[in-house]
């Protein structure tokens, strides 16, 4: 039976989609996907099911499911799966870990700036109809949101998911072999830093990467909420299309007419960015220390 020994544990936001891509063009990394409506997914957020599987659309809750997942894996020397949530959740996936894998899975974790990263989940979570409050808002509301609404998306969790220090902390403490990855790196090196995760991974290098481009990138918001549920809700009119047409042009009719119901995503206002990097400076200047890298950049 093949399972991973190799995770990508997150952070949400912070580039694994994208190495998720480039991991599987080497020959020796197995990575699974798996369909949902049409739709590849790559997250199967299994170890910590017990803590989403209410809360997300997708994802794997069963043990046999997840072997399956790896049934397809031959000879190669690493296999793996990406699901970010399992770095904030990191008590419980630590625990699952352990239990399912054993104590000599390596761990890969990729952080961001985590006022960037906050911003960049939140563009993230209110282009679905999740998220209805502005961005300052939803920081006001922020601590009792999952405790008072049990179908919320953990990813609202915008300024608690970018307190890496406890969660890096963790991850180093269980396991011998951890990466760390910095997203800024990652985006200008993207080469070098995919390099070093093969000498990681023990897999050797490989011809440079064939797809070089960011995945999951969001930088688009819904013009306005009428357009937004009307794209993303039921309703008569879309039911109508699917039924008339074939599946790929109501599909391509549907993407074109939704691109132009977005305009470009606002940046964030200087107040806020202010206001979250002094939110984050303590646990920047911690994380600093516990990974040996100035990072104090980022609360700047």
């Amino acid at each position: 039976m093949k399972l991973p020994n190799f995770l990508i544990v997150g952070a949400a936001k912070c580039g694994t989609t994208s190495l998720h891509n480039y991991l599987n063009q080497h020959s020796n990394i197995f990575m699974p996907s798996f369909d949902v409506n049409d739709t590849k997914v790559k997250e199967p957020r299994f170890l910590i099911k017990d803590l989403v599987k209410e809360r997300l659309h997708t994802g794997v809750w069963h043990y046999d499911g997840y072997k399956d997942l790896f049934s397809k894996a031959k000879d190669e020397l690493a296999i793996g799966e990406a699901s970010v949530l399992y770095l904030y959740f990191y008590q419980h996936a630590i625990k699952n870990i352990k239990h399912y894998l054993g104590d000599n899975v390596k761990i890969i974790i990729m952080l961001r700036n985590p006022t960037e990263r906050a911003y960049s989940a939140y563009q993230h979570v209110s282009r679905g109809l999740k998220e209805k409050n502005s961005f300052e808002e939803a920081l006001l509301i922020e601590d009792d949101r999952m405790a008072n609404d049990s179908s919320i998306t953990p990813m609202v969790m915008y300024r608690d998911m970018g307190m890496y220090y406890k969660m890096v902390n963790a991850y180093l403490d269980a396991f011998k072999n951890v990466h760390i990855i910095l997203y800024d790196d990652f985006s200008t090196n993207t080469n070098t830093e995919v390099d070093k995760v093969y000498q990681f991974l023990g897999v050797g290098k490989t011809t440079k990467i064939i797809d070089i481009k960011k995945h999951n990138v969001g930088g688009k918001r819904w013009r306005n909420e009428i357009l937004k549920h009307f794209f993303l809700g039921n309703n008569f009119l879309k039911s109508l299309i699917k039924v008339i047409l074939p599946r790929n042009l109501s599909k391509l009719i549907y993407s074109i007419f939704s691109n132009l119901s977005k305009v470009k995503v606002n940046p964030i206002s200087e107040e806020t960015r202010i206001k979250l990097n002094n939110y984050f400076k303590n646990d920047i200047t911690k994380l600093s220390k516990l990974i040996n890298k100035d990072l104090t950049h980022w609360s700047r």
